[in-house]
């Protein structure tokens, strides 16, 4: 069973480059700044959004034509067949609902 179709596989490739970048510069920060760590819901939070909004700006796919205009390309780029432009509202929704229920979470406890 395939579960993408184009481009769709990279949504898996920009939440993992994410980790990858939003570890090391926790680390960093940590490190170099000597600053607390935050709770891992903000982190997961921001993980999301990042990866929502790298998922939107790439979902589409342009090609120049031979008078030098930009077109739109029509393909299928699929996770789960959900289009990558809806994961790229999804994603950071997800996120941003994390941040909130840290955040609700801190005011009240």
């Amino acid at each position: 069973m395939i579960i993408w179709k184009g481009k769709g596989i990279l949504i898996f490739l920009y939440f993992i480059v994410t980790i990858i970048a939003i570890a090391i510069m926790n680390g960093i920060l940590i490190e170099i700044f000597e600053m607390v760590t935050a709770p891992i819901e903000i982190y997961v939070g921001l993980i999301f959004i990042v990866t929502g909004i790298w998922t939107r700006l790439t979902a589409e796919d342009y090609y120049i034509d031979k008078e030098g205009r930009r077109r739109s390309l029509d393909l299928d780029n699929e996770l789960f067949f959900i289009k990558m432009s809806i994961w790229g509202l999804i994603l950071p929704l997800i996120g941003v609902g994390l941040l909130v229920w840290e955040l609700i979470k801190e005011l009240c406890g």
